[in-house]
């Protein structure tokens, strides 16, 4: 069974812009014989992969274009001209490597490291030395090996990145709404899926920010946080301590002006105890300082008595906090 078919219509399924009845067409196209079955099912896996967005860039498609119409044209099998949308030269790649083994823009073979909740740290050193602390709920996405061109990761939730110097190829960290690029620096890279937001924090160095069409949209400079929001697309920038939001990395617990309530909460959920504040002025009271993750609560609540007159008492799962009106007046 021969049918007249549009190759083009494969590039705008890649693309996610084709309509119901185009892609009736393909899979009516798909449905002829093994070959054309196994095209599609390559294209699909394209589509989703995570790995396909480091590759839709101008240069890359249209080198890798150039370099395989030579073999489309011998086989005969179809042709495209330069002026398709740039999604096609992907596809005619996809059909070369089904049709004649080309592997050109074949992604490379990636593994995930992933950090439970019940982790609070993990260490990882990347094949081009550069060191990844990645928290607690968090993955990595990496390849084998990285290309000459490019260094590229792609992060869900937080993690920080000391990036190997003395390397000629940027390293981009890839999420689901920015992506960083350096070339050597330290910076702390959080997603948060339910907010739809990226905070990057640099430590040191100089770090660029690209949307997803991979625009760049600013550069950093160190002890700077920016905050990236989907929903109004808006970048937000303020004057942070870097070192101290990037302690996390060292098992540390960080409280930057917190209020007292809010750490009885955590305190509660890590010590499985029940935090009782005297009053609610008191538990509106702020505190800035770095926990290690080791610390007793017995440690933890001497620092705060020694950042602020309280006392405390601790009578099995409960914990009374009050203020120290004695050394108040002080």
């Amino acid at each position: 069974m021969k049918m007249d078919f549009d190759y083009r219509l494969l590039a705008k399924y890649l693309a996610g812009a084709i309509s119901a009845e185009e892609m009736a067409q393909v899979e009516q196209w798909s449905s002829i014989s093994e070959e054309n079955k196994h095209i599609f099912s390559e294209i699909a896996k394209l589509r989703v992969a995570e790995g396909f967005i480091k590759y839709n860039n101008v240069e890359r498609i249209d080198a890798a274009l150039k370099m395989v119409n030579s073999r489309i044209n011998v086989k005969k099998r179809f042709t495209l001209l330069l002026s398709v949308m740039k999604y096609a030269a992907i596809i005619i790649l996809v059909l070369t490597v089904a049709i004649s083994g080309y592997t050109y823009l074949k992604p490379e073979k990636y593994y995930t490291i992933a950090v439970s909740e019940d982790t609070n740290v993990k260490k990882v050193l990347l094949s081009d030395g550069t060191t990844v602390w990645l928290h607690s709920n968090s993955s990595l996405r990496i390849p084998a090996s990285f290309l000459k061109e490019n260094r590229n990761v792609i992060l869900k939730g937080e993690a920080f990145f000391d990036v190997a110097k003395k390397q000629k190829s940027p390293f981009n960290v890839y999420t689901k709404y920015v992506r960083v690029r350096v070339l050597g620096t330290a910076f702390d890279v959080k997603v948060n899926e339910k907010a739809k937001s990226v905070e990057t924090t640099l430590v040191r160095g100089r770090i660029a920010l690209l949307n997803q069409d991979g625009d760049q949209v600013m550069k950093m400079d160190p002890g700077e946080k920016v905050t990236y929001t989907k929903d109004d697309n808006k970048y937000l920038t303020e004057d942070v301590d870097a070192n101290l939001c990037a302690a996390w990395r060292l098992n540390q617990t960080i409280f930057e002006n917190t209020t007292l309530r809010e750490i009885a909460k955590k305190l509660s959920l890590k010590y499985n105890v029940n935090v009782n504040i005297e009053s609610s002025e008191l538990a509106q009271h702020k505190f800035r300082c770095v926990i290690n993750q080791d610390e007793s609560l017995a440690g933890v609540l001497n620092l705060l008595k020694f950042m602020t007159p309280i006392n405390y008492r601790i009578e099995g799962q409960e914990v009374f906090i009050g203020e120290d009106k004695v050394n108040r007046h002080k």
